[in-house]
């Protein structure tokens, strides 16, 4: 019986001097980090160049050719919608109007002339004294005279038009931008003699390149940037889908609430926001981001408010962006990652965030 109690207490004693040789296991040390919360993906920034304008523009000229008489303004002059720019010599086109009027008389006449001898040749055939083809002559000659007469009338309304566009009316209320022929010289038919512009709203009209034309739409708002710091907002309103030179797009700019100071003619910049690649990425710190070795993919340690520890965690990275990550899946808004020091952490580890009111811990 004291053999047994003595063997059993040798026994204890040897699993306790055992259990006191075994090394202690120890958890990983607490780490600090500094945190940067998951945030929306922020929209492109691009800048282009454009030029101001007025919305209402003409370039002005006589649809005849002749002698310039008159012009009544310089550029720079104030007009009113209806007011006379310029004048054309009226002397040939009145004449025109004159032989017009003359040649439609006679082919009046003669269409009458006509309609009474097809209304004898009408009673001689229904009293049996002419025959069809006499009947049908007359008839023929009656149509041809009068569709002399009709075409001889369409030359009096044309020659009375050019009359009356001997003038240059304006076409709305505005100010002269250039004058390119003086009084005395003979034009072409179209040839330009003023240049002028309205005074109702002002847009710009700029190249867009083809990657950025194709993410944004009619309707969508930039920052305009003129001369002398000038700031306005502008919309775009028209965008072109040809493709110049196959590279860059017109497109047009309305200015919202033009301010002081902006002319047409002035070139400014624009600066418009095209949208990420698709409006569920988030945005994280590229310091955050563990690269992998497959293209597109990555790591973040995402912080465990509860346990307070980090967790890995693999993303999908959209694309780059300066110093921010775009992250396609993985993340979700508010979560907050890792952004420093993550080549010494490990997954599951306890940490402590750092409290020190350093500008690095806002992302």
């Amino acid at each position: 019986m004291m053999r047994s109690l003595f063997a059993a207490a040798g026994l204890v004693a040897v699993c306790l001097l055992t259990a006191c040789d075994r090394p202690p296991r120890h958890r990983p040390a607490e780490r600090y980090v500094v945190l940067a919360q998951v945030t929306s993906a922020p929209d492109a920034t691009s800048s282009v160049l454009g030029q101001v304008r007025q919305a209402q523009r003409a370039t002005l000229g006589f649809d005849m050719a002749g002698r310039l008489a008159s012009v009544a303004v310089q550029p720079g002059d104030r007009f009113a919608q209806g007011d006379t720019l310029a004048t054309l010599d009226p002397a040939p086109a009145r004449l025109r109007l004159a032989q017009a009027r003359s040649e439609a008389l006679a082919s009046r006449g003669e269409w009458l002339d006509q309609v009474e001898q097809l209304r004898q040749q009408q009673a001689l055939f229904d009293d049996g004294a002419a025959s069809q083809s006499t009947l049908s002559r007359a008839r023929a000659a009656e149509q041809a005279a009068h569709g002399k007469a009709t075409a001889a009338d369409a030359a009096v309304a044309l020659a009375q038009r050019d009359v009356e566009h001997t003038r240059i009316l304006a076409p709305f209320p505005g100010a002269v931008v250039t004058r390119m022929a003086e009084p005395g010289g003979d034009l072409s038919a179209g040839q330009s003699v003023l240049t002028v512009e309205g005074e109702s709203e002002l847009e710009v009209v700029a190249s867009l390149p083809a990657k950025l034309a194709s993410v944004v739409a009619v309707g969508d708002t930039a920052q305009l940037i003129g001369p002398d710091g000038i700031r306005a907002h502008v919309q775009l309103s028209h965008l072109s889908r040809h493709m110049a030179q196959g590279a860059i797009a017109e497109g047009i700019f309305r200015v919202l609430a033009p301010p002081g100071g902006l002319l047409p003619g002035q070139r400014v910049e624009l600066k418009l926001r095209s949208p990420s690649a698709d409006q569920r990425d988030t945005a994280i710190p590229l310091t955050a981001l563990i690269p992998d070795a497959s293209a597109g993919r990555g790591s973040v340690f995402v912080f465990d408010a509860v346990h307070g520890q980090v967790m890995r965690r693999p993303v999908t990275v959209a694309a780059i962006r300066g110093d921010r990550a775009l992250i396609g899946a993985g993340l979700s808004i508010g979560e907050r990652v890792v952004k420093a020091g993550t080549a010494f952490l490990s997954d599951g580890q306890a940490v402590v965030t750092w409290e020190g009111g350093s500008e690095l811990e806002n992302p």
